[in-house]
């Protein structure tokens, strides 16, 4: 999904374990942006980073001198109040405003990745995806913790607007 010269935007970019792999495939000749509220812990060199929140920073400081994106990952959590149907709903919310982003920011047979924990309220951000992408999968990556809820919707091959 990754490829060397691709544009990749990280929402909720911190701590940077996301921005340091992206780099490490695009080189020298992609781009890697990340956006979130919280500071890195310390600064990634060819990377990009703004401070802010996605839902109200403009799309063309985001963009910088970037026509649109070739791949968007979201990491971004809500912060969980320990009530898991609470917890899941928000960051279901998330989902739906990163994807809302994609959608008006991706590169035709772009791709889309994005935290989720598992339980009900994905159908329609299922479908939506379905709608706009030409595969959508949900993996749990092996490096999550066997009983975490998390697990990652990947959609590629973006059909345009």
């Amino acid at each position: 999904m990754l490829r060397a010269g691709y544009r990749v935007l990280d929402l909720g970019c911190r701590p940077g374990s996301w921005l340091q792999y992206a780099l490490s495939v695009v080189g020298p000749h992609g781009a890697v942006v990340g956006i979130d509220r919280d500071a890195l812990p310390k600064p990634i060199a060819g990377v990009r980073v703004l401070q802010g929140d996605i839902f109200t920073t403009p799309d063309a400081e985001l963009l910088g001198p970037l026509a649109a994106f070739d791949v968007v990952l979201s990491d971004m959590a809500p912060n969980t109040t320990g009530h898991r149907e609470t917890d899941h709903l928000r960051i279901v919310g998330l989902i739906d405003l990163a994807l809302d982003f994609a959608i008006a920011n991706l590169e035709p047979g772009g791709a889309f990745v994005a935290k989720a924990f598992q339980g009900g309220g994905t159908s329609e951000v299922l479908g939506r995806l379905k709608r706009h992408f030409a595969k959508v999968q949900h993996i749990k990556p092996k490096a999550s913790r066997a009983d975490s809820s998390e697990l990652f919707f990947v959609a590629t091959g973006f059909k345009g607007r």
